[in-house]
């Protein structure tokens, strides 16, 4: 017994003679078959290309749905000086709370830079949370988690802005 590719052929006299006798296949019937086994490859290929299409589709929805963020972030962004105003009535804390990196980073530079940074980053802070939270998400991060995260990172600015003050380490001393 000899295996041919799926095709199992018994060597025996008998099974020979039986073959020589036979006549040729027509080239219409080998046409036929060439014909029927291209359909079927045609028909299994625009399967393929129908279910990959789809998966890129969901992939790309997936993509967006992670990247909402970030255009609310920059969207945001144009209400900022609005919100800080707003921020700064509740008390200087929920202003620099919210607004953490730019209070940060106009500390202890000279007037016209630091009012210059504060400035930039009161603009940029929102679109770098949304960018933030959009990389948490791609990750598969909750939506909790990543709020929790954003605002960890801005209690760390705060006490970071603390310290540099000395107003912490005042409030701890007492």
């Amino acid at each position: 017994m000899k295996e041919v590719g799926t095709f199992i052929m018994l060597e025996s006299e008998e099974v020979v003679a039986e073959c020589e006798e036979m006549p040729a296949s027509s080239p219409t019937t080998l046409d036929k078959a060439a014909e029927l086994s291209n359909r079927l490859l045609a028909a299994h290929m625009a399967a393929m290309k129908t279910r990959m299409k789809g998966e890129r589709r969901k992939r790309f929805l997936r993509h967006m749905a992670a990247f909402w963020p970030v255009p609310l972030g920059l969207m945001m962004s144009f209400y900022a000086p609005m919100l800080h105003d707003l921020a700064a009535t509740w008390g200087p804390w929920a202003a620099t709370l919210i607004f953490s990196l730019s209070a940060l980073t106009g500390q202890d530079l000279s007037r016209g830079t630091g009012q210059a940074i504060f400035q930039a980053l009161l603009y940029a802070q929102f679109p770098l949370d949304g960018l933030l939270a959009y990389m948490l998400l791609r990750r598969r991060f909750s939506l909790l988690s990543v709020c929790g995260q954003v605002t960890c990172l801005h209690v760390l600015a705060m006490l970071c802005l603390g310290l540099a003050s000395g107003s912490l380490s005042r409030f701890l001393t007492n």
